[in-house]
């Protein structure tokens, strides 16, 4: 239990430090909209998500497969992928490792 509050802590410290502008705090805003289905394993999510980070320009395709997790395209989802404003997937991506870099925590 208390591994779970140091991570829960240590995340929220990471959000609270996320420019609300940024291409970061537009993805994770996706993410928070995703949902996947309850026997969905962390390690699947987990390997999903790393698969972005070294396939960066592979953003509209994970986005698709994280939509996909739970079977159901829902109207937030959709909604929050629009408000990415992803003209290209590297510029997105490039731009929000700069953010991730630049973020003091």
């Amino acid at each position: 239990m208390q591994a779970n509050k140091d991570m829960l802590s240590q995340t929220m410290a990471f959000l609270i430090s996320v420019p609300p502008d940024s291409n970061l705090k537009k993805l994770l805003a996706f993410c928070l909209a995703t949902k996947a289905r309850e026997n969905t394993l962390r390690t699947e999510i987990v390997k999903l998500t790393s698969d972005l980070m070294e396939n960066p320009s592979n953003l509209a395709y994970w986005t698709q497969e994280v939509m996909g997790l739970d079977l159901d395209y829902s109207t937030e989802e959709w909604k929050t992928l629009g408000e990415m404003g992803i003209k290209d997937a590297r510029d997105f991506m490039n731009t929000l490792f700069k953010e991730l870099g630049n973020l003091n925590l």
